[in-house]
């Protein structure tokens, strides 16, 4: 009888300690979990897929963001993988982001100077361009969206110049040629020589080629009318150049469909 419950309680601790052997295991799993530690096989899947998506970012050839790189180097990080290569290759991709940034704000910058040059040249216009000439420009310059006060105040005076130009009234033709002839001579007076070809690029805009012909009458009397040897509107545009006045005045202008100037008749003044 003894024997037997000796048995019995013999059985009974080997039970009770085998239970006991598998709650602790597992409990241990679970702690293993909830602590965030992984198998060995999950940390070796990590680490290839961290290799694999810092590469893109080292290479300087992933698609995303500059700040969704910086946030996927940071999961990586957080992940604690423990691994020389990875941690190498974090530190060689949080590298690439700096330079990546340092590269953007130059590029930045480089298009900040570059549209105030454009729109403080705008401003001046020297080069007598037309509102819709100047309005193309300043869109253009619009749509970059630099984000610079300085850009943002000059837009404003380029636009406001713009729209001034828009409601001027425009002078006749004719004015406006005769002008062009005058500003040419005197600018070339002057000495100036940049803003008379600048003059002379912007006058040949109003015909159809710089070798439109160019009639001059040196005598009219009632019908009759005696021309000089005809000439292109190219040279008699350098001709002012050259002789620092304009001296001759608008007579007739032929134009094409386009509004274009295809033959100009001059008379001595």
């Amino acid at each position: 009888m003894i024997k037997a419950m000796s048995k019995v309680k013999s059985i009974g601790w080997t039970s009770i300690v085998m239970i006991a052997l598998v709650i602790a295991m597992g409990l241990g799993t679970e702690s293993c979990k909830s602590t965030g530690k992984m198998s060995k096989k999950d940390r070796k899947a990590a680490i290839a897929l961290a290799k694999q998506q810092l590469q893109p970012i080292i290479s300087g050839t992933s698609t995303l963001s500059l700040p969704d790189q910086e946030k996927l180097v940071n999961e990586i990080i957080n992940k604690k993988l423990n691994d020389p290569t990875v941690n190498d290759m974090v530190i060689q991709a949080q590298q690439a982001i700096k330079k990546a940034y340092a590269e953007k704000d130059k590029l930045h910058q480089q298009k900040v100077d570059a549209a105030r040059a454009q729109l403080l040249d705008m401003l001046l216009n020297k080069d007598g361009k037309s509102a819709i000439e100047l309005q193309n420009e300043l869109n253009a310059i619009k749509s970059q969206n630099l984000g610079d006060n300085e850009i943002s105040d000059l837009i404003v005076k380029v636009q406001a110049k713009i729209d001034g130009m828009k409601n001027k009234p425009s002078l006749p033709i004719k004015t406006q040629i005769e002008n062009a002839f005058q500003g040419i001579a005197d600018a070339a007076k002057a000495g100036n020589l940049t803003e008379t070809d600048n003059i002379i690029k912007n006058t040949l805009q109003y015909f159809t080629d710089p070798d439109a012909p160019v009639l001059i009458i040196i005598y009219r009397q009632g019908s009759t009318v005696d021309y000089d040897k005809p000439t292109t509107i190219q040279h008699y545009l350098n001709f002012c150049k050259d002789q620092k006045k304009s001296l001759n005045s608008v007579d007739a202008i032929q134009q094409d469909a386009s509004g274009k100037i295809k033959e100009l008749d001059l008379i001595k003044k």
